[in-house]
């Protein structure tokens, strides 16, 4: 059945501001897109950091129009998803979400969205866009955009310093962020993710996926518009007909689309998206057609937010630093602020508590469940006391309240 399923997976960017500091020609900020969000404010802007089409990230902040301001934090998404992932809730109200909760409290909400979002199927295999530009989409060009922004909150914040974190790659980008500007983040939040390991099985697994993708960037293939459009096609099967047979092919007879997409989540694949053996992104049983914490609403509501394409090369530097590649962990230890990590016993705890050792941090708070799979402190019923309740507190711990 694994082969099977394997089969399946592989198929499947400022008012007043000007130019951005640092960058020459056709760069800067377009004018503020700003809304309001119940008692929010919610202001966004695409930054241009380039002259090209393509050369372009969002920037969002989340405040509130009255009250205190207890802190700045700066959230960084998951592979393929914008800023959007934070501000999403299955209640449809955006003030229960991550991002609204946090801001709601009197912390100011700022945000990234990668340059894929908003770049729609088939644009680049159609030609409309130039996609070979996502060769230098990679992780350190995820740090550079995350360096623009801090710039920003510096700028209107002089004397204070952002918490910065993220879930799964925005773990990974959280790592390289402050690998290259470790004074400049007073704390941080691992939400499920790690760039180093100190398994040499790990490594060996990691430089195999680490060597495919380079050979992926050597014959010209920048990107993936598949995989992405291929999760939210499941989960929107599982979501409007639950019980409807599956018409993906490769399944195994009798598969109902709701199945499909817990086997698609839960069971352990080969590949660099699953960098270690028995990686589970969300728990549960095929055969018992269940998720076994997850809320069927989260997981389906989150899985629509992909981004059509991801970029090759994030990937590989994915793999490559689980391979032992040091560029993004090789100054962790000039990091000494608070840290916070978020692990599930079947996914990244072991990298995650490695990286956790280079760290110059004394302080370090560990939100850690055994029986969860990677995703699944976001996607629990329980969400609300296993992720936003326990992140406050940790917050109020760092403010010294």
């Amino acid at each position: 059945m694994t082969e099977r399923w394997r089969g399946l997976l592989l198929g499947v960017a400022l008012a007043g501001w000007g130019a951005v500091p640092g960058l020459a020609g056709d760069t800067g900020v377009g004018a503020p897109t700003v809304r309001e969000v119940g008692p929010l404010e919610r202001t966004e802007w695409v930054v241009r950091t380039g002259p090209g089409s393509l050369d372009r990230f969002t920037m969002t902040r989340l405040t509130r129009r009255h009250g205190g301001h207890r802190g700045i934090v700066l959230l960084l998404p998951p592979l393929g998803n914008p800023f959007g992932f934070f501000e999403t809730d299955e209640s449809g109200d955006p003030l229960r979400s991550f991002a609204g909760e946090l801001a709601l409290r009197g912390y100011e909400v700022w945000g990234y969205s990668p340059r894929e979002t908003g770049l729609s199927v088939p644009a680049c295999e159609s030609g409309a866009e130039d996609c070979s530009v996502m060769n230098g989409w990679g992780i350190a060009g995820v740090a550079a955009d995350v360096e623009l922004i801090r710039r920003e909150i510096a700028r209107l914040h002089p004397h204070e310093k952002p918490i910065v974190g993220g879930f799964s790659l925005g773990a990974m980008t959280t790592t390289a962020v402050i690998n290259s500007h470790p004074e400049g983040y007073r704390a941080a939040m691992f939400f499920e993710g790690a760039l180093y390991s100190a398994d040499p099985a790990i490594r060996a697994r990691n430089a195999v996926y680490c060597a495919q993708l380079e050979a992926t960037l050597a014959a010209g293939i920048f990107y993936d518009g598949q995989t992405q459009p291929g999760i939210r096609f499941v989960a929107q099967l599982a979501a409007t007909d639950p019980d409807g047979l599956s018409p993906l092919p490769g399944l195994p007879p009798g598969t109902t689309n709701h199945q499909a997409l817990v086997a698609f989540l839960s069971l352990p694949q080969d590949g660099p998206l699953w960098p270690t053996p028995g990686y589970v992104r969300v728990a549960g049983s095929v055969a018992e057609d269940r998720f076994f914490f997850a809320s069927d609403e989260r997981v389906f509501v989150f899985s629509s937010l992909f981004n059509d394409y991801s970029a090759t090369r994030t990937i590989r530097d994915v793999s490559c630093s689980l391979a032992g590649e040091s560029t993004f962990t090789g100054n962790l230890g000039a990091f000494t602020g608070p840290v916070y990590l978020l692990e599930g016993g079947l996914a990244s705890v072991n990298e995650m508590e490695a990286q956790a050792d280079l760290l110059g941090s004394s302080r370090i708070t560990r939100n850690f469940i055994p029986e969860f799979g990677h995703a699944d402190h976001w996607f629990a019923r329980a969400h609300r006391r296993v992720l936003e309740a326990d992140v406050l507190r940790w917050l109020r711990l760092v403010d010294g309240h």
